[in-house]
């Protein structure tokens, strides 16, 4: 059940989240212990109503005589500070608390306290702080985070009054987002309570009823937490925080119900880049490629600059095909995203590949990190089998961990990856055949296998292995569509494997892949309106040289040769070294 709504953090809830264990409650350095007796003068260059002031607040102070055991505490925690032995620190400091009644020892000793990780002896300086100021809001932010970690929701909450009651304006832009206090420990049935309690005085309030909206979401309620937004919505029609977080709530509801959902949203604020980008997400996810280009473009034209819809619609247009625009949208992005740059730099090296721009591709592959720095790698050696570059290729595989049965598979593929693009498919095979011995039932490794047999000639070895990968994944459309379109490329057996691509299709029937593979299937079968029928849609969704040489071919023989020379001059552009639309070209007689 979705938790986060996104909104934004107000001030309050900024303060209380920053006072996280193992940081200093303040922000204050704790190099050194603040003076707790007056100091002897004030420097000159005070301005005389500052310095009267400071006198007026350090008289409310508490007047006490600094004893030689409370001077040699203070002394024991700032050297323990200095030298780094922050729970020695804390110790003298919350002892020093326990003998003061001045609330800055107190502070001080929290601040200590929380800075070495001591959530007891925090707990214990923080109650002490408030008890000898209570009217300051910091003191009570203190406790409410030091009480929330504890999971002392209940004690958390006349501290909350408190601040509530010294902070009016704050209480609906916290209670909005009161949630993101709770972590994976906190009790959410006594959150869920504590929201209750906060929210009672303020029925008339949008930001209450979603705060238990989202609470309620969290206890596994959510047709109550459902009922909550209804109250949102009729006390505050058309806001986007709920119309947002709705769409989270029904996150288990079938795509199309989402979807409709979203779009009413979208009519009612036709200008939230936050309904469209969630809507884009969803219109993506589902394949729906095209609408999701065009809700992300109203983002950018609302956001020229929102990341969001810069990788989503860069995303998109690459799983479109639409590589000028791919490279363009996440090039923007990555120059923006520092943080999430590596990720990035990983697809700006895809496009730059599939445009032949090799020396980019390796720039971009070399730079990749995260969880897609393998992908890279595998992809990295390609690359430089393609730039000549085959003792970098070389140590990059050998430099691969081996450690575990996923590594040694994946090195094996990357190897072979790379004897495949020197064209030395004998390696290639011996590589996966000796991984294949540690790793018999291994899919990928078959698939790749079945690969490299088929590049080399030898047909009966990639369908066995083929076969092979059909028993251990018989629902399997990329295994499926492998064995079909081998078949009707290789072979006579056109019926036999029309079952099998027309199993994939079924399975997946807006894979391009698979679209381009029944094309081919059709026009071996004769159907040529079927086939071209089923090509133009895979290029339409994809834009790949062999697409675009099948397509070619098949409206040539339907007697349209100008749009067959047309968009084979367009694929022939992009990749000229492309051996099929070479062929293509050659047997169909059609001039560069």
């Amino acid at each position: 059940m979705p938790t986060t709504p996104r909104v934004r953090l107000p001030a309050l809830l900024v303060l209380v989240l920053s006072l996280a264990l193992g940081a200093c409650a303040t922000g204050r350095p704790l190099a050194s212990a603040e003076p707790v007796a007056d100091a002897a003068s004030e420097p000159d260059a005070i301005d005389a109503s500052a310095a009267a002031a400071r006198r007026a607040e350090e008289a409310r102070y508490p007047k006490q005589e600094l004893s030689e055991d409370m001077l040699l505490r203070f002394l024991v925690g700032d050297i323990a500070l200095q030298r780094g032995n922050t729970g020695l620190a804390s110790q003298a400091w919350v002892e020093l608390a326990q003998q003061s009644a001045d609330p800055r020892v107190a502070r001080r000793a929290t601040e200590v306290a929380i800075a070495a990780g001591q959530l007891n002896q925090a707990l214990d300086a923080a109650s002490r702080w408030v008890a000898e100021s209570p009217q300051s809001p910091e003191a009570h932010q203190v406790m409410v985070s030091l009480l929330i970690r504890a999971n002392r929701l209940e004690e958390a909450r006349p501290h909350l009054e408190a601040l509530f009651a010294a902070q009016p304006k704050e209480i609906a832009p916290f209670l909005l987002q009161i949630h993101r206090l709770w972590d994976k420990q906190t009790d959410r049935k006594a959150a869920l309570k504590l929201t209750q309690e906060l929210t009672a005085p303020y029925p008339d309030m949008p930001e209450a009823h979603f705060s238990l909206a989202v609470a309620y979401a969290n206890t596994e309620r959510p047709s109550d937490a459902l009922a909550e937004l209804d109250k949102v919505d009729a006390l505050r029609p058309g806001w986007e925080a709920s119309l947002l977080y709705r769409a989270q709530l029904l996150e288990d509801q079938p795509a199309a119900v989402r979807i409709a959902q979203l779009e009413q949203a979208a009519k009612v604020l036709p200008k939230s880049a936050g309904i469209q980008n969630a809507l884009a997400r969803l219109y993506a996810e589902n394949k729906r490629y095209p609408e999701a280009a065009a809700a992300y473009q109203k983002v950018l034209e609302l956001k020229p600059d929102d990341l969001e819809a810069l990788v989503g619609s860069g995303l998109v247009a690459l799983e479109s095909g639409d590589l000028d625009t791919a490279n363009a949208r996440l090039s923007a992005a990555e120059a923006r995203a520092q943080a999430h740059s590596g990720s990035l730099r990983f697809y700006l090296g895809q496009i730059a590949e599939q445009q032949q721009r090799f020396a980019d591709a390796a720039t971009w592959y070399e730079r990749t990190d995260g969880e897609l720095k393998s992908a890279a790698q595998l992809r990295l050696v390609r690359v430089y089998a393609k730039l000549d570059r085959v003792d970098d290729a070389q140590a990059l595989v050998a430099a691969l961990p081996a450690d575990t049965p996923e590594k040694q598979v994946e090195k094996a593929q990357i190897e072979a990856q790379l004897w495949r693009e020197m064209r030395n498919y004998p390696r290639a095979y011996t590589t996966l055949s000796e991984a294949l011995k540690r790793h018999p039932d291994n899919t990928d490794l078959l698939y790749d296998r079945s690969l490299v047999s088929d590049l080399n000639g030898n047909l009966p070895a990639a369908e066995a292995d083929l076969r092979r990968y059909l028993e251990l994944k018989p629902d399997s459309a990329t295994g499926l569509n492998a064995l079909g379109y081998t078949l009707v490329n290789r072979t006579d057996r056109v019926d036999e494997a029309a079952g099998y691509i027309e199993r994939a299709i079924a399975l997946e029937p807006d894979n391009a892949v698979i679209l381009d593979s029944l094309g081919w299937l059709r026009f071996k079968q004769g159907r040529l309106n079927e086939a071209q029928e089923a090509l133009a849609r895979a290029h339409k969704l994809m834009d790949d040289p062999e697409i675009a040489a099948h397509l070619a071919e098949a409206l040539w023989q339907l007697g349209r040769k100008g749009e067959a020379r047309e968009i084979y001059r367009a694929a022939l552009a992009k990749t000229p070294d492309n051996e099929v639309l070479q062929e293509t070209g050659k047997r169909l007689g059609i001039q560069p």
